[in-house]
């Protein structure tokens, strides 16, 4: 698995990170923050309660993806 950042113009992902090539004709989960909320510094416990939620919400893509 492997994560990055960035934008969404129209209906292509502008990703930050140029290294995603070696990537190419995988699929991909996208999830998309709200930018209205403030971005915050976290605990260890919080980001991994927030990141285990989003692995909850997203699992039949998980499932999806592993086919």
């Amino acid at each position: 698995m492997y994560a990055t950042t960035g934008t969404i113009k129209g209906n292509t992902v502008l990703a930050d990170d140029f290294s995603l090539e070696r990537y190419n004709g995988r699929r991909v989960i996208i999830t998309v923050l709200e930018e209205e909320k403030p971005f915050t510094t976290l605990s260890d416990d919080k980001l991994f309660a927030l990141s285990n939620s989003l692995i909850s919400q997203n699992m039949e893509a998980y499932k999806e993806l592993a086919k």
